[in-house]
């Protein structure tokens, strides 16, 4: 082989300066990066390779693979070039501060989101200070409150469905139903479209089942973002051929808004809109209208309303108001069936506090110690988002200490820091026997209320931490206030739920999807309904 071969020779100008770079950025991250100092693994610090091939290969197990790392590094950890994991729940203010310092949010979880125009999905600091000022008067705890009877009507839909699979002698798959209470609650707000899911007698499991295997490719999207962007260009035809699983979501459209032209969600939406702007130029606003007869009425400028801007947010507002609440209601009533003795200290209490025949008011209950310590143990182990939560301070530097070693590290401006819930809520010293659904914890120390970041924290935290606290209060106190476990006996005098099926492994975190994380097969929570 002719190695001065001119085809060879213009090879190697390319090939020998490109292997040089490298060599040079490897040894440049290694150890004159400002992030070099930072413990960790050297590939991370070298690639992002190391977390792409547990997100692919080991099936979205990165997050176990950090607490490895921690383990192994101490609590704070190079994951990649450019980011900083800490599991430290006492550094979580100077992560995710509050209003006066600036925060935005890393580009992997940007990418993620589809980088849309929304409040959540917004990385300036100043533009989602106004995108999220448009929405908060919407979810404040006075303008939540107000929704309450909402929430009983969608409890009425509950026990009508448990009823009838009571009388079929049929198990409930209590995660479908929880999706269609919160779906149907969320969509009735933000559009006024009422019942939805409940009008149907399959409870819209193709649409959820759907966006389940669609939330599947959420790491696709985080590491090839204009693949995300190409795709959500594509007329409807062309995404019933490339992407059957999306079908649902198309024949869902229809049903949301009994519109037959409706083809998209993006159309779905921009259905909505025009809807709400009828009403506007007819109607004065009130507190009776819904959060998109707000926004339009909002100090939000012309170029913050458009059809298309507004369609993103009702899309976040609709899948995350949605799956957040009930994956942790199901966990909840997993966990309380499971162990009788907890169900009755919770039964015990709820029977004090809200009159027989009552239906529980949020006043009532929110105060509850046992009911908001097994909403809290409920949070804890089964969060409403799991996947890390990544930070960027772009006009200072963070100062981390290692209390262990006494060694302070320095995060330059700029960096991206992130903090997992998941493992924040299983550190043994704060929390013993951590896998172990024990809400007496929270009872004993109430101050481990502050290590929770189940909902974020600081400026950009969930905006429907108010909405989803009502709906597992009032939802867990009137389930549990009517249905005790079933005990086998016979001799029960009132309504008994009884586990089917299901075990722990049902409701155990196990991969990292967003929202979407146990394990492949399994078929949720299910339960049979017996009458005395």
């Amino acid at each position: 082989m002719d190695f001065f071969n001119p085809t060879f020779a213009s090879a190697w100008v390319i090939v020998v300066p490109s292997i040089g770079l490298l060599v040079l950025r490897i040894i440049y991250q290694l150890y004159f990066a400002p992030l070099a100092v930072i413990p960790g693994p050297p590939i991370a610090a070298v690639t992002s390779c190391f977390e792409m091939y547990y997100d692919f290969v080991k099936e979205t197990r990165f997050p176990w693979k950090i607490e490895e790392l921690h383990e192994k590094y101490g609590p704070i950890v190079r994951i990649s070039p450019v980011e900083v994991h800490v599991n430290d729940p006492e550094f979580i203010d100077q992560v995710f501060s509050g209003s006066g310092k600036r925060r935005e949010k890393g580009q992997l979880t940007l990418n993620g989101l589809g980088t849309t125009p929304t409040a959540i999905g917004t990385r300036d600091h100043s533009l989602h200070k106004s995108r999220r000022a448009a929405l908060n008067p919407f979810f404040s705890t006075a303008k939540i409150r107000r929704l309450e009877p909402m929430v009983h009507e969608v409890l009425d839909q509950i026990f009508q469905r448990l009823d009838e699979y009571r009388r079929a002698d049929m198990p409930v798959n209590l995660n479908l139903l929880y999706r269609a209470a919160t779906h149907d609650l969320i969509a009735d707000y933000a559009f006024g479209q009422g019942a939805v899911c409940f009008s149907r007698s399959d409870l819209n499991q193709p649409y959820f089942d759907s966006y389940h295997r669609m939330v599947m490719s959420w790491h696709f999207g985080t590491y090839f973002p204009s693949v995300g962007r190409i795709f959500r260009r594509l007329p409807p035809s062309v995404v019933k051929k490339v992407m059957p699983t999306a079908l649902p979501f198309i024949d869902l459209i229809g049903v949301c808004f009994h519109h037959d032209s409706c083809s998209t969600v993006l159309s779905m939406l921009q259905l909505a809109i025009e809807k709400i702007n009828r009403i506007r130029s007819t109607a004065a606003f009130s507190e009776e209208t819904t959060i998109f007869h707000g926004l339009l009425q909002s100090s939000l400028p012309e170029s913050e309303k458009t059809s298309d801007r507004l369609a993103e947010e009702a899309a976040v507002l609709l899948s995350a108001g949605t799956d957040s609440s009930a994956n942790t209601l199901s966990a909840i009533t997993y966990h309380l069936l499971a162990d009788p003795s907890k169900l009755q200290r919770l039964r015990a209490e709820l029977k004090v506090a809200v009159p027989e025949g009552r239906l529980p008011t949020f006043a009532q209950v929110e105060t509850l110690p046992y009911l908001s310590a097994v909403i809290q143990e409920g949070l804890r182990l089964h969060p409403a988002v799991s996947s890390r939560q990544q930070r960027v301070a772009p006009d200072e530097d963070l100062l981390y200490t290692n209390r262990s070693t006494s060694t302070t590290y320095k995060i330059p401006a700029g960096t991206c820091t992130s903090m997992t819930p998941v493992l924040l809520s299983r550190l043994p010293d704060i929390y013993p026997s951590p896998s172990e659904f024990r809400p007496e914890r929270f009872l004993e120390n109430p101050k481990l209320k502050q290590y929770q970041l189940t909902f974020s924290r600081g400026t950009r935290m969930c905006l429907g931490i108010n909405l989803a606290y009502q709906e597992m209060y009032i939802i867990l106190a009137d389930l549990f206030g009517k249905f005790d476990v079933w005990d086998g006996t016979g001799e029960q005098k009132s309504l008994t739920l009884e586990l089917f099926k299901t075990t722990r492994e049902d409701v155990d975190i196990v991969r990292d999807l967003v929202t979407e994380n146990v394990k492949n097969d399994s078929l949720g929570v299910r339960v049979l309904v017996k009458a005395p």
